[in-house]
């Protein structure tokens, strides 16, 4: 059975489905609510099924409209982010790069890449957004941005092409004159004595060292948590507690009072690239794209 709907199909399926009301999806459309009614009707009678239950106060999706909805919302999306691109390519606004990467991505893998890509295409935009690691995947499915950087994990949407960019160990970091500042090398058990400053689940950094902690089932105290970089290692050297940051990020958090140790085994942070796997990317999204991988 091939059914064929057109656009303005999909974009009334998808904006009934979001708003659940005919005179707010009129508004939303800038159409009448006749012809929203009528694209509805001629939608449902393509399809062969009944999508919508309404009444004078609500309209509820039936539970084939909801599996509609779904598909019709991406399409919709699809279609948006293609006519964006071209009206931007149209409008000479095509030498933007728009990047969501995370803040310890930000401050110490991107400024040399920005600055070489910089000296290359000085005539091209750059817009960075900061954002944690359960933010970066939801910016480029929803086209905020063109790529992103985050840290490798089974979170990432199969809709994303991911490739690596960069490997970073887990090291520790304690106050000067801490016992485990006078060591070469720690291991994974060494923590289960020690007061412990964690990063918040929603950082790319905590899952990795939880999951560290529990393959060497290792139990720490964990007197504080928090999300930012610099707020843990201020923590640290205020004399807190310990804690374990990936190496990159080592010199963000080197305020005076604070020293890094390597920990064996070594358990890295994989750093990714992440980009919508449908269509090419425009051509200073992919030339940036390829200074990240070089």
């Amino acid at each position: 059975m091939v059914i064929n709907l057109a656009m303005y199909h999909l974009r009334t399926i998808e904006t009934l489905h979001r708003l659940r009301s005919f005179t707010l999806a009129a508004e939303d459309m800038q159409i009448s609510q006749p012809a929203v009614s009528r694209a509805l009707a001629e939608a449902e009678r393509r399809i062969g099924g009944r999508l919508f239950d309404r009444s004078t106060r609500s309209v509820v999706p039936t539970r084939l409209g909801e599996e509609v909805s779904a598909h019709a919302s991406m399409a919709v999306a699809t279609y948006d982010e293609a006519l964006d691109r071209i009206s931007r390519h149209m409008n000479g606004d095509d030498g933007v790069v728009r990047v969501a990467c995370l803040p310890s991505v930000t401050a110490t893998l991107l400024p040399s890449v920005i600055s070489d890509f910089r000296r290359d295409l000085p005539q091209v935009g750059l817009k960075i957004h900061d954002e944690p690691q359960e933010n970066v995947a939801e910016k480029i499915l929803n086209g905020t941005v063109d790529l992103g950087i985050l840290a490798l994990d089974s979170s990432i949407p199969a809709e994303l092409e991911v490739e690596g960019v960069a490997s970073d160990r887990l090291v520790a970091i304690m106050p000067v004159g801490h016992r485990l500042a006078q060591r070469d090398e720690l291991v994974w058990t060494d923590f289960a004595r020690e007061k412990f400053i964690g990063f918040d689940a929603v950082t790319s950094i905590g899952p990795l060292v939880t999951h560290a902690f529990a393959k060497h089932d290792v139990a720490v105290d964990i007197v504080q948590t928090a999300r930012s970089i610099p707020a843990v290692g201020g923590l640290v050297s205020a004399g807190l507690g310990v804690s374990v940051v990936p190496e990159m990020v080592v010199p963000l958090v080197k305020f005076e009072g604070i020293e890094s140790v390597l920990i064996s085994p070594a358990i890295e942070r994989t750093l990714v690239v992440v980009h919508r796997k449908r269509g090419p990317l425009p051509a200073v999204v992919e030339q940036f794209r390829q200074s990240l991988l070089s």
